[in-house]
């Protein structure tokens, strides 16, 4: 994968927008103290703290609020912090975190199968995890019925057999090497 820039801008672009919406915002009601993150910014000369209040309205519903303050450390004013300049300034920290990670996800797979590592390689033949796959998948519906599959077996066991025999009377020079090559595609197609 080559990395050009509009593949950065927007990469870098969606994860602001996740490191907003979804990790400050979404995951930051689930675990309130994820936006501490956001104190140098929002609250630079005092302590964040958040003050959570939970309402029964009625019977079986019941609300919880979290309102995020700063307390000055000089003068121990408290002022509210609105959900926008908190959830902004930690989701940007948290959407930058995310845009190194995926950066670093592509660079480490891009690496990876150009040096030809993504591929794990079966047998002689060198096929890729995928080519096996079906292959096997191949084999699995040959094999599908009973009948299907002792008629192949069947088969093979013949193949085998008269493989065998080739090869004798290939060693004992009675058939040349184009013969034994003819002859031994032909029982190859037939398995």
């Amino acid at each position: 994968m080559k990395f050009n820039a509009s593949t950065i801008i927007w990469t870098l672009l969606w994860s602001l927008f996740m490191g907003v919406t979804a990790i400050s915002i979404g995951f930051g009601a689930l675990f309130p103290s994820m936006n501490l993150i956001s104190k140098p910014f929002v609250c630079p000369r005092g302590e964040m703290s958040e003050d959570e209040k939970v309402y029964n309205p009625y019977p079986g519903k019941t609300i919880t609020t979290i309102t995020w303050y700063c307390t000055d450390s000089q003068s121990g004013e408290k002022a509210e912090i609105g959900l926008f300049p908190m959830a902004m300034s930690a989701g940007l920290i948290y959407g930058f975190v995310l845009f190194i990670v995926i950066f670093v996800w592509l660079w480490f797979n891009a690496q990876r199968s150009a040096s030809g590592l993504s591929n794990t390689y079966y047998g002689a033949k060198g096929l890729s995890t995928l080519e096996k796959q079906e292959q096997d998948s191949l084999r699995d519906a040959q094999y599908s019925s009973h009948e299907n599959f002792a008629e192949l077996h069947s088969r093979s066991k013949d193949s085998m057999a008269r493989l065998n025999e080739l090869q004798d009377l290939r060693a004992a020079n009675m058939v040349s090497e184009s013969e034994y090559e003819k002859k031994r595609t032909e029982i190859l197609k037939n398995i």
